[in-house]
């Protein structure tokens, strides 16, 4: 197994020689990351389970693709996962006014008076989902970088390749425009 202290490039290295053990380390560190990142500008578990496995899967058949002068291997795999959850939310697009009818011929009113807070909660939950979903997806990768998984502006801002001011820049934006959307989501409650 391999060190924890072990370098990206250094396991990389070794992947290409063909240990298992360093591939498994490269995942393990990064997995968990791009499947949030995925989970969040998706709104869709499974489609994030899907970018995340894609992902390691073209690091594992293209590992030369990567070229360590532009950028981390975590900017890189960052890149990938965004690509391939646009690629995913595009294809989703044709089945969503159909999903969305169903929804809403099942959002009837609840009759049960003891459920009341815990719909009370769910309903919000779901506001917020929608109204991070509606934001414009530099917008939205900026919220999920900074403030669901807890980046820096510079972290992010590697990650996105831009300034850490314009992270910063996205993220006051963003917000401004999710609590505008809450409003709005709320006050038709």
């Amino acid at each position: 197994m391999s060190h924890p202290a072990t370098s990206d490039e250094q396991l990389l290295r070794q992947m290409r020689e063909g240990s298992e053990a360093a591939f498994v380390a490269l995942y393990e560190r990064y997995q968990g990351g791009i499947y949030r990142f995925a989970a969040h500008m998706s709104g869709n578990h499974a489609l994030a389970e899907e970018v995340t496995q894609e992902t390691f899967l073209q690091l594992i058949q293209q590992p030369e693709r990567y070229q360590a002068q532009r950028g981390p291997l975590a900017a890189y795999l960052f890149g990938i996962a965004r690509n391939l959850t646009r690629r995913g939310l595009q294809q989703q697009r044709a089945c969503a006014s159909l999903e969305h009818a169903v929804l809403n011929e099942d959002a009837g009113p609840r009759a049960a008076d003891d459920a009341l807070e815990e719909l009370t909660r769910t309903e919000d939950l779901d506001h917020l989902r929608k109204a991070l979903l509606a934001l414009p997806e530099m917008y939205r990768e900026a919220v999920v970088l900074c403030d669901l998984q807890e980046n820096s502006y510079a972290q992010a801002g590697e990650l996105l390749r831009c300034a850490p001011g314009t992270v910063a820049s996205r993220l006051h934006r963003a917000r401004a425009m999710l609590q505008q959307r809450l409003r709005s989501l709320t006050c038709r409650t």
